[in-house]
């Protein structure tokens, strides 16, 4: 029964070694949705949504909305299954659950002397309980708590862990962050065979470009950082790029291993939104002999802090002579803490600002605009949209972007009859 442990251990190890490193524990550094994965493993830096419970805590803090994710990864003979929850809270932090799986059934087991026995399965279970602080407006503080279990066919062990993190946003656009994996180090033993994870140092930078736009983020890994003999560096590298703002992301990413391409697509309708993502990775370090791998993932944000507009009428016939005729502004606001400031910019179709609002504390939940521009002219027909921004007194943003009305100005399309006359 050892060598057959044994044996089962070195070949689940292996189905993640050929896609990392195969340390003991690589599943959770490996990365856990297409997001991530289609930036090449390279998310520290960024870790603005609910992978920050896996990535780094710390980001955590940058979440308004409650937010759910469920991906699927396949990998070399395993998968790798993910759920994480995420909730902002007003005062008292954000706080952070994940679950992943990875595993594999139907595993092949022999004898010493050859013999097909009946197949096994191995598993490895990881739930995490993040938590994440921002004393200040750029710097936030996390951690993590991580009970570990390992099952090989009958055989079970369980280990408990924690990480630490920090994250920092200053200078802008530029973002930081600094995980110190395995503080208090899993340590797991199946039958007579012992394995401590090792700790690992996670540290990346980020820019945010074009208006937020375009997101790059660099990742370096050392794992098992206090052990000269045994020291690795994993770096990693992608970039993300908004074709359609917040609706159409594609990706591209690189590590030491694979070459990675995601698309994601996304819609929001004002205090929800929902989105599919994909990863298609190739793994180039085996010389494309391995096939290419897909990972899919959906996620839900909902309730949480927020900030739209619902406008009236939908089509709307500006009569700069009539003041009661005028298009109505709900503001939909849900802040954590009192606001500092707002402004809302009211834009055409090519995107030039033609009204500017804007002051200080609360702004009225129900504003009006009378389809003049910024000088007192009335503006042209159109398609108009709105960009709302809120600032809390602790500085934290809350914005969003959204369909107006339409303005029409002109009266219905006559027809001009010219009649001869008879002289």
């Amino acid at each position: 029964m050892r060598y057959v442990l044994a044996c089962g251990l070195w070949l689940a190890a292996c189905n993640l070694a050929v896609a990392t490193g195969g340390v003991a524990g690589e599943f959770l550094n490996y990365a856990i949705a297409p997001r991530s994965l289609g930036m090449g493993k390279a998310f520290t830096a960024l870790a603005d949504d609910v992978q920050a419970c896996y990535f780094n805590p710390a980001g955590l803090y940058q979440l308004n909305a409650q937010e759910v994710l469920m991906a699927h990864s396949q990998l070399y003979g395993a998968r790798l299954e993910y759920v994480g929850w995420a909730l902002p809270t007003r005062s008292a932090g954000t706080f952070g659950v994940s679950l992943l799986n990875f595993g594999s059934e139907g595993i092949d087991s022999r004898t010493p002397e050859n013999l097909r026995q009946e197949t096994y399965f191995f598993m490895e279970n990881a739930f995490v309980a993040a938590y994440a602080y921002n004393p200040w407006q750029y710097l936030g503080f996390g951690g993590s708590l991580k009970l570990i279990s390992k099952n090989l066919a009958v055989y079970s062990g369980v280990g408990l862990g924690a990480d630490v993190s920090a994250l920092l946003t200053l200078p802008r656009p530029f973002s930081f962050g600094l995980v110190l994996q395995n503080v208090i180090q899993p340590s797991l033993t199946l039958l007579d065979s012992a394995e401590r994870y090792p700790r690992s140092l996670r540290a990346g930078a980020a820019v945010r470009l074009v208006n937020d736009r375009v997101r790059l983020d660099a990742d370096i890994v050392v794992t098992d950082f206090t052990s000269n003999s045994r020291r690795s560096f994993s770096p990693h590298g992608g970039i993300e790029f908004e074709v359609l703002p917040d609706v159409l992301i594609p990706r591209v990413g690189l590590d030491a291993n694979e070459l990675s391409f995601g698309l994601g697509v996304h819609q929001q309708w004002g205090k929800m939104a929902v989105g599919a993502d994909y990863a298609f990775l190739l793994h180039y370090q085996s010389g494309y002999t391995l096939a290419p791998t897909h990972k899919v993932g959906v996620f839900l944000n909902f309730a949480g802090y927020r900030v739209w507009i619902d406008a009236q009428p939908a089509v709307f016939r500006p009569r700069p002579e009539d003041k009661q005729n005028v298009l109505w502004m709900d503001i939909r606001l849900m802040t954590r803490s009192s606001v500092k400031r707002w402004q809302i910019l009211i834009k055409n179709q090519y995107g030039e600002v033609v009204r500017t609002l804007a002051g200080w504390d609360t702004p009225q939940l129900r504003m009006t605009w009378d389809g003049l521009d910024d000088v007192g002219r009335l503006v042209a027909d159109g398609h108009y949209y709105y960009d709302i921004v809120v600032i809390d007194q602790r500085g934290r943003p809350l914005q969003f972007s959204g369909s107006l009305t339409d303005v029409r100005t002109s009266g219905p399309r006559g027809r001009l009859e010219i009649r001869p006359q008879n002289q």
